[in-house]
């Protein structure tokens, strides 16, 4: 049997994943199911806005996968976050479990990256309340720059000292907190100096790329580029064959005229990154989030027309009005 899965229509699926994805987009969710029950044809059964209902969309005797975009309030802006979905139905027969989960690392990958993990087998485990605060729970994570001894003692550029946000690790109603904790990949220290560097008010740096060593999914993660020279210098470090993480500094002014420092996370996973890849580093989410956030802004981005610095400050500026 294959380990592979496809799609009854795959320019649907990557229409609402893209939608999904997306800030200008209404909609906020989509489902896939198995076509035919057959374990390696699966395609989109919804589309929506109203994350309420997607646990009445769910069939009590299949196996359903869904990706979800949350927003979440940290230090008096709005992030989205996304939820990978991975329903097991109460009434699933064992026979179809177990078919079913032989290809599902093969799913997981095309519904990569995402924040939270939720494995649930009941409407109730979809709650939008739970998971929301558990999304908040996990944007608590500390920087291990800040972490370290020699910085232990100084505050985090563009946050106040309140505004830091506190560890707290629980997740509940069968959850896997992906962006909590997740694979421990090893980090090499020149990333934690570059991280550094981006936040020091008296450092030049402005942004950081970070890459897996000889494109190796399992590590370690080493500083791929640095420098002072803008967004613009940091996109030409992003490769298609590589997922990366970048960290960029950017200076706001607000309504009073007043200059604020805001930081940038970026999530890349080039166009060309294998689908066990992504499988794999999709586990990394949390310690990677260690090491750059907190942020203001987090992007996703698969190609460098993703990023684009015009929409990332309007962003900024929408989440200070």
């Amino acid at each position: 049997m294959s380990t592979e899965v496809s799609f009854d229509d795959e320019s649907s699926f990557t229409a609402a994943i893209s939608d999904v994805r997306s800030d200008a987009s209404d909609i906020s969710y989509v489902i896939c199911g198995h076509f035919d029950g057959n374990p390696n044809l699966i395609g989109v059964l919804y589309t929506g806005s109203d994350i309420s209902e997607i646990g009445s969309k769910m069939d009590p005797t299949e196996a359903m996968y869904g990706l979800v975009r949350y927003e979440t309030k940290f230090d008096m802006s709005t992030t989205i976050k996304f939820v990978y979905i991975h329903w097991i139905g109460e009434n699933l027969p064992v026979g179809k479990k177990g078919r079913y989960g032989v290809i599902h690392g093969s799913i997981e990958s095309r519904f990569s990256p995402y924040h939270l993990l939720v494995e649930a087998s009941s409407p109730e485990d979809l709650d939008p309340s739970k998971i929301l605060h558990t999304l908040m729970e996990s944007a608590g994570t500390k920087s291990k720059v800040i972490e370290s001894d020699q910085n232990s003692h100084r505050q985090m550029r563009g946050f106040t000292q309140t505004q830091l946000p506190q560890r707290d690790r629980k997740a509940n109603f069968g959850v896997s907190a992906v962006s909590t904790k997740g694979a421990e990949v090893e980090i090499l220290q020149e990333v934690f100096e570059a991280v550094s560097k981006v936040r020091s008010d008296v450092d030049p740096v402005m942004w950081m790329v970070a890459g897996y060593k000889d494109a190796n999914p399992k590590g370690p993660l080493q500083c791929m580029g640095s420098g002072d020279g803008g967004l613009d210098e940091l996109k030409r470090c992003l490769q298609d064959v590589l997922p990366m993480y970048g960290l960029f500094r950017v200076s706001h002014k607000d309504a009073d005229d007043i200059t604020t420092v805001k930081f940038v996370y970026i999530v890349w996973v080039g166009t060309s990154v294998k689908p066990m890849t992504k499988a794999k580093i999709s586990t990394h989410k949390g310690t990677a989030e260690e090491v750059f956030c907190p942020a203001h802004v987090t992007l996703y981005a698969s190609e460098i027309s993703d990023i684009v610095e015009r929409d990332i400050m309007e962003k900024i500026k929408s989440q200070a009005a």
